[in-house]
């Protein structure tokens, strides 16, 4: 359950109006993204419009499902040739966006149905002063069990100092304005860091930024998701994301070695190491 009850939710809507923005590729499990796009239009407070990114081709029975999605909820969807990977085809979505404001959404997560009503709410709070709306996620397994809670930092000062720690959103349940992601360049194309290193730039260019207390967001994970999160690719991403945190002034040099050879070498480790890091240490 929400923090804030249904009574304390107004019905203002995001200024200028608010797109989902949803990738999904061959690897996606069919039921989980059908329920991730069911749960969209179960809120409270509806999308101006929902741009799909089909990540290059998919197999026919999650073909059939996105044909089906798209009859019935009216989803804008561009299907890419090859896949790109998240990055890349997050940015194609985002040259199809027309309202001022972003919300992100994951092919294996669902929404609460009062997530996008709790945002814009937080929006008119802060006389539109505000960048980017985040909150936290209950992670869950694949059957619906709670696992954990992630929660971050919530106001502004809070979020800058610990960015240059850890990501300081949880990127399915961040709301931002378009044309200041488009302005900064979008998403970097690294490797499953690429919402942190948009923050970081947008950050560093003078974003306001809040995160809510409220679970906006179930996620599925898990164990094994933490386990098969590792490897020389991980690795390499991870010392790519550091240079660029210095890049954007969000980090220094010293503090981004250490950072960068620790982490790279927990993405090394054996699996059963990484998922017990992960749970032990990383999560409430």
């Amino acid at each position: 359950m929400n923090d804030i009850k249904n009574n304390s939710i107004s019905p203002d809507s995001f200024p200028g109006g608010f797109t989902v923005l949803m990738a999904v590729y061959k690897n996606d499990d069919i039921t989980l993204f059908k329920r991730a796009v069911q749960s969209v239009f179960e809120n409270t407070l509806l999308p101006n419009a929902f741009v799909l990114v089909v990540d290059g081709q998919v197999p026919n029975p999650l073909g059939k499902i996105i044909t089906s999605l798209e009859s019935e909820y009216k989803l804008e969807t561009l299907h890419l040739p090859v896949n790109v990977g998240l990055a890349k085809a997050l940015n194609a979505g985002l040259t199809k966006v027309r309202t001022k404001w972003v919300a992100r959404a994951d092919a294996d997560d669902y929404n609460d149905p009062e997530r996008f009503a709790l945002q814009a709410n937080a929006i008119a709070r802060s006389d539109n002063t505000i960048d980017i709306v985040g909150g936290a996620i209950q992670e869950i397994d694949v059957y619906g069990k709670p696992l954990a809670v992630r929660r971050t930092v919530e106001n502004h000062s809070d979020i800058m100092r610990y960015a240059s720690y850890r990501n300081p959103f949880n990127h399915m349940t961040v709301v931002y304005k378009t044309e200041f992601a488009i302005q900064n360049g979008g998403y970097p194309h690294i490797h499953l860091k690429e919402d942190y290193a948009l923050w970081a730039q947008m950050l560093s260019n003078g974003a306001r930024a809040l995160n809510l207390p409220n679970i906006l967001v179930f996620a599925t994970a898990g164990k094994e998701m933490y386990s098969r999160r590792g490897g020389l690719k991980y690795a390499t991403a991870e010392i790519s994301l550091q240079r660029h945190l210095v890049r954007t002034g969000i980090k220094s040099l010293p503090m981004a070695i250490v950072h960068g050879i620790s982490r790279a070498t927990v993405f090394i480790l054996p699996s059963f190491c990484r998922g017990w890091i992960y749970e032990r240490f990383l999560r409430t």
